[in-house]
């Protein structure tokens, strides 16, 4: 028998689950790629209460919880005006955040959240749904290409504390009349 999963969108009465799942995610997946000091420096830093209250208030970013058996495995957040360099922000959305508990891995939860983005976006109108991926992570380009994005251009992470080897990023993109 398979567990229930369930995506939510985040609302502002989420903070602490969606705090507590994007640090845990994050951390179980990513912990290895940071010189010292630099994992909680990031986590503060783009996951902390503060900056997750004000993305959940406004109106550019959605987040979305994924749920096993009622307790939150993972999420996505979406940058919902935002598009590949030198295109026009607002006919783009970003997939900035997509994280799961390593021990989920397998079970369709990427799969779906994707798919609740590229629903946003024709919904929404947008011309191309990108994101950026590690160059080194091959499974993760991988799944991105089997779910229709295509390597767009290689940049490079510009970050303080993470590991140079890991800094080689693709820019990966989909154009939402293909989908």
């Amino acid at each position: 028998m398979t567990e229930p999963l369930r995506i939510e969108k985040a609302q502002p009465s989420d903070l602490l689950t969606l705090y507590s799942i994007c640090r845990q995610s994050y951390s179980e997946n990513f912990s290895n790629h940071w010189n010292e000091g630099g994992l909680e420096w990031y986590l503060e830093k783009t996951y902390g209460k503060r900056i997750i209250e004000f993305e959940l208030s406004g109106t550019t970013v959605n987040y979305y919880i994924a749920f096993l058996n009622d307790e939150p495995v993972g999420f996505m957040k979406l940058d919902l005006c935002s598009n590949v360099p030198g295109q026009v922000p607002e006919e783009g959305m970003e997939i900035s955040k997509l994280y799961f508990l390593p021990i989920h891995q397998g079970k369709g939860i990427g799969k779906k959240l994707i798919s609740i983005a590229f629903e946003l976006a024709k919904k929404l109108k947008k011309k191309t749904v990108w994101l950026g991926v590690i160059d080194t992570n091959d499974s993760a380009i991988q799944f991105y290409t089997r779910m229709g994005f295509h390597l767009q251009e290689k940049t490079r992470l510009d970050i303080p504390y993470f590991k140079e080897e890991l800094k080689g990023m693709w820019r990966m993109a989909l154009d939402v009349g293909t989908l």
